[in-house]
């Protein structure tokens, strides 16, 4: 068999012949880069060393046998991702996609592997197909006894002794944007491996993901805000604006959570949301918010005077126990000089807890369709709310909350034609006044707009306005 200083041909136990070439090293991670096919004679494997060889030679050297796992990780290296992105993606992938078809070479990965994928996780989102219907309590041999029970829905993923809220596994499935979001990601592995020449095209280009259903948002009416924030604000006051500024400002949760005192300017009525707090796997991360660079928004009066009152009374507190306020003071925090955040998933459990309180099923992320409904559905322009919220364009918004632009629709509806109407009426009065023209003075005009309103349609009072304004021009 064929044999070079940079490679050599192998045969396999089962009769077939893998070629192997040394290519270097990988400049970045110093590893050494080995080619290697399998082919199922001599000959071809004589002829696949002599281009690999060639390969090697031009610094061309893609890996034929990646798997769907490495390409993965690969997209999981190089994407330029957000942290709560990257961590959201790698949680499908260590799930989901990995279990899978991490172990899957992506030159035989079909088209058909994906749907079949995808037709499960409408079923069961755990995939419970593919786990055994027995639980055990440890993983290796035992004699089973009452710990080894059947497949389960955990209360908690971390380690637990299991009591009556662990129950008998119950299949359900997950949501169409879920399934959505991870043939994205597949998808996004798949480029990156046709570009590095480790597969020839992107399959997942010919995979029928579900598509999903718009999501309506579902915010609490106004009464139930109300009776809310009476509740909040009798039991624990900055709770209480918290949830004032997510109301009428539409900020998303971690943008609140990042206000600063130093970002509020009260002369103006302005305040610059100019930052998102998230914690992520243990992580305390201050970024900039969605939009980019931030946006200053209009407050009003009120809430001008209760943020005012909210830093003094904190400042009055903290000298009391010998403590400075900094300027840049978190607006929401439980440190009394400021200096940390409440973590915005605390802030998402208290409300969840209050809510319920009331009646109100939704989740705190509500309150900003709350914002952008209420507003809509008063007629302001979607730019503005658009702005408001966030939204890069105007069709984001309209997209979440169409339905809720339907009165201002039905107001822009009846614009043209009322204007039509009075045009035509007012040019039916000029025609019969044409032919009256022999009429004058006050009195006389008072008399004929009697007559001849009512035939174009119009009040006697209006038709006697218009036939003054003609008789002046004439």
């Amino acid at each position: 068999m064929a044999t070079t200083a940079r490679g050599h041909i192998e045969q396999l136990p089962s009769g077939s012949f893998r070629v192997h070439v040394y290519a270097g090293t990988d400049p970045v991670t110093g590893r050494p880069r080995r080619l290697k096919q399998t082919c199922p004679d001599e000959a071809s494997a004589a002829a696949a060393l002599g281009r690999l060889l060639a390969q090697a030679d031009s610094d061309h050297f893609p890996n034929r046998g990646a798997t769907l796992g490495q390409a993965l990780g690969k997209y999981l290296e190089v994407a330029d991702l957000e942290v709560s992105t990257r961590e959201a993606h790698e949680g499908y992938i260590r799930r989901t996609i990995g279990p899978v078809l991490g172990e899957v070479k992506i030159r035989k990965l079909g088209a058909d592997s994906l749907d079949s994928l995808y037709t499960a996780l409408k079923k069961c989102s755990r995939l419970c197909r593919r786990l055994p219907r027995t639980e055990h309590y440890a993983g290796g041999e035992h004699a089973c006894d009452g710990r080894c029970g059947p497949l389960r829905d955990h209360r908690t993923t971390r380690p637990h002794e299991c009591d009556g809220r662990c129950r008998p596994h119950v299949c359900r499935p997950m949501k169409p944007a879920t399934i959505l979001r991870i043939h994205s990601i597949i998808s996004s592995a798949l480029d990156l491996a046709v570009r590095y020449d480790w597969a020839d095209r992107n399959v997942a280009k010919n995979a029928s993901p579900p598509h999903p259903r718009k999501r309506e948002p579902d915010p609490p009416s106004p009464d139930q805000a109300a009776r809310l924030l009476n509740l909040v604000w009798a039991e624990d006051e900055e709770f209480g604006l918290y949830l004032w500024a997510a109301f009428t400002t539409g900020a998303r949760r971690g943008e609140v959570s990042a206000l600063r005192e130093n970002r509020f300017d009260f002369t103006r009525q302005q305040v610059r949301l100019a930052r998102n707090y998230l914690v992520k796997q243990g992580q305390h991360i201050e970024k900039a918010p969605k939009d980019g660079e931030g946006r200053v928004l209009s407050l009003d009066l009120l809430t001008c005077e209760l943020f005012q009152e909210r830093f003094r009374r904190r400042r009055s507190e903290a000298r009391a126990v010998g403590v400075q306020v900094p300027e840049d003071a978190f607006a929401f925090s439980p440190d009394p000089a400021g200096r940390e955040p409440w973590n915005p998933d605390t802030m998402t459990h208290r409300y969840r807890r209050y809510a319920r309180r009331v009646g109100i099923t939704s989740s705190l992320k509500e309150l900003r369709h709350y914002s952008a409904t209420q507003l809509l559905a008063a007629g302001t322009d979607l730019n503005t709310v658009a702005g408001r919220l966030g939204h890069a364009e105007g069709s984001t918004t309209l997209r979440f909350y169409a339905q809720f632009t339907r009165p201002a629709d039905q107001r822009a509806a009846a614009v043209i034609p009322s204007q039509l109407d009075g045009l035509r009426k007012r040019e039916r009065l000029r025609g019969l006044y044409d032919q009256h023209k022999s009429a004058s003075g006050s009195d006389s005009l008072a008399a004929l707009a009697s007559v001849i309103g009512p035939q174009a349609g119009l009040e006697e009072d209006i038709a006697l306005a218009w036939l003054t304004e003609f008789a002046a021009a004439d």
